[in-house]
């Protein structure tokens, strides 16, 4: 099944979010043990994001989560 857009990426790590109330918000995601410094940039447009082509816009690929979209089904393709 493929997966639904999202409307956020981290402007340091690229971790996507998908809940409109998280854009310019500060990113959730822990790196190395220390909470990201990241702030979650506003990706609304249709052409901010491509399908991911290694998993056709699931997140899985060959039985486990995809490694290229990180499980997303989408990749980021506008500049941070």
């Amino acid at each position: 099944m493929r997966q639904q857009k999202p409307c956020a990426v981290c402007t340091v790590c690229g971790h996507v979010s998908y809940s409109l109330n998280l854009i310019n918000g500060p990113c959730g995601r822990a790196v190395g043990g220390k909470r990201c410094r990241g702030v979650n940039g506003s990706r609304l447009n249709t052409n901010d994001w491509a399908e991911c082509d290694k998993c056709a816009g699931t997140g899985h690929a060959t039985g486990s989560r995809c490694v290229r979209c990180e499980g997303a089904g989408w990749l980021d393709v506008r500049p941070r």
